[in-house]
């Protein structure tokens, strides 16, 4: 209306006609002084709407029920300042986008609530990513849910707390019921499932046994067992992962007997692995050989890893009653060394066994076996090892090996692999060692571009306190100063922002 106003008096001239009252109260409350010239009134309302109509587009009145708020006393946690909104807003935009599962956890450390202005864009980002989602359902309380519930895009991430509407639900909200289900009462999640288990899709049974993965536990395993003789393997292979998971499950006590029946212990030739003969329909079922990945050297040398990568490297101590270290010493002294410790450590991550994590690492290490570590069974330990012992290890390793880091080396991969925070200690070590190099450098050489990497992790995961004695140290005479400006530049801004976001949230 008020777009076609402007048009009409521009058309016929403001000597000729004048705005409705409507318009001009309109245009008062968007700031435009009405009792200027009504020319210059109406150029500059036409210059404005033209920019609006260009930039969105009217809303229609809400019509009907409105839902109703939850309590405000139910607001849980403190909202956060202005300025630290504004620094959600910067790292959701792109510029500090690694920031965001430290601002996560700061939000939960300070007991404040996600800035309501960004709650949306979060929201729909976490459509994208479980794992994103995963960490922000640590900071949501009633009021959050509540917004949740009222757009329809965000349905998958709602929760459903009435179990009755399970039966005429859709895909969807099974999905959002099981979620609270698992989160509230893990235990009733299997029987909610069975009664429409039958009839259900297969895409969806798959769905809904990766909502199982949460809090896994024996009050699973009838359900899951029977889920062994579906009809699609897809269904079994899931439901026989989940087996695998549960440390006293009968599906762990089958494979351990056929992964035990391997082992021969010679006197002269020590331990010895027998590689099994033919997948038979026992293993088929239990899940193992039905994977689209295979490990190299042949059907049988798959079969005997894919049984071994289920089963907690815990069980092995018990066996041959000896202490980690000295189990692992054992294994690896074997004539099929390779793969019982890549089946060693997708196991370790697998069951989360922190002390295997570490001994497997240690020996890869200690032994300088780059192809173990440099690999995927490698980097996996890397990403799950402890935070302190992240920081012991790679410590040791610089202390050992001071100065220059060396492309694919042990200490390169570890530092940029996972996300533990780096302590004060090693990133110092780390960042000085630089500063060194840097002040002696001649010559620019290509094959120092892992170092820009160094400096990337190193800006998200040294601890913002240390910025000022980072400021200096840096020799800007140096010849190949001007190669790596930029990329220090970046780790001193994002030290900033860091230590700013922190202080904003206090």
């Amino acid at each position: 209306m008020i777009w076609e106003e402007l048009i009409k008096i521009a058309l016929i001239g403001t000597e000729r006609g004048k705005l409705p009252a409507e318009v001009e109260q309109a245009l008062a409350r968007i700031g435009i002084d009405t009792d200027a010239d009504p020319a210059r009134v109406v150029l500059e309302a036409a210059a404005l709407y033209h920019q609006l109509r260009r930039a969105g587009f009217p809303l229609t009145p809400f019509e009907g029920e409105r839902p109703p708020m939850p309590d405000e006393a139910e607001e849980k946690r403190a909202a956060p300042s202005g300025t630290s909104a504004r620094h959600l807003g910067l790292i959701l935009e792109g510029p500090y986008r690694p920031a965001l599962a430290e601002y996560l956890r700061l939000l939960r450390q300070y007991q404040k609530r996600i800035p309501a202005e960004h709650q949306p864009a979060l929201f729909y980002r976490c459509l994208q990513s479980p794992a994103l989602w995963k960490a922000v359902q640590g900071n949501l309380d009633e009021p959050e849910r509540w917004l949740l519930r009222q757009n329809p895009d965000w349905a998958p991430l709602t929760d459903s707390p009435d179990a009755e509407t399970w039966p005429d639900a859709s895909h969807d909200q099974r999905l959002a019921l099981l979620r609270y289900i698992r989160r509230t009462q893990p235990e009733a999640a299997a029987a909610l499932l069975e009664s429409s288990w039958k009839e259900t899709p297969y895409p969806e049974k798959q769905a809904l046994l990766r909502e199982m993965e949460q809090q896994p536990g024996a009050y699973d395993e009838t359900f899951l067992e029977a889920c062994l003789d579906d009809s699609r393997k897809e269904v079994r292979t899931a439901a026989a992962l989940l087996l695998a998971r549960l440390p006293a499950s009968a599906l762990q006590g089958r494979l351990f007997a056929r992964a035990r029946a391997l082992f021969r212990e010679d006197t002269e030739k020590g331990l010895r692995l027998e590689l099994p003969g033919k997948n038979d329909e026992a293993l088929k079922r239990d899940g193992i050989g039905t994977g689209r990945k295979s490990y190299p050297g042949g059907k049988r040398a798959a079969l005997a890893y894919d049984i071994l990568c289920r089963l907690p490297p815990k069980r092995w101590e018990q066996h041959f009653n000896r202490p980690t270290v000295e189990t692992l010493r054992l294994l690896a002294g074997s004539n099929q060394k390779k793969l019982l410790l890549d089946a060693l450590a997708n196991a370790a991550v697998l069951h989360q066994d922190h002390r295997w994590i570490e001994a497997i690492l240690r020996y890869w290490w200690r032994t300088g076996d780059e192809e173990a570590w440099g690999g995927s069974a490698g980097k996996l330990l890397m990403e799950n090892l402890p935070d302190p012992v992240f920081n012991e290890i790679a410590l040791q390793h610089l202390k050992q090996n001071p100065g220059f880091i060396e492309e694919k080396s042990f200490l390169y991969l570890l530092l940029c692999q996972g996300e533990q925070p780096w302590g004060r200690a090693l990133a110092q070590l780390v960042l000085t060692g630089f500063q060194q190099w840097l002040s002696g450098a001649r010559a620019y050489y290509w094959n120092l571009w892992h170092y820009k990497r160094i400096l990337a992790a190193a800006a998200y995961r040294t601890e913002p306190e240390l910025l000022e004695s980072f400021r200096a140290g840096w020799d800007t005479r140096s010849p190949v100063w001007h190669r790596w400006e930029k990329d220090v530049e970046w780790l001193l801004r994002v030290l900033a922002f860091r230590k700013e976001m922190q202080e904003a949230m206090k």
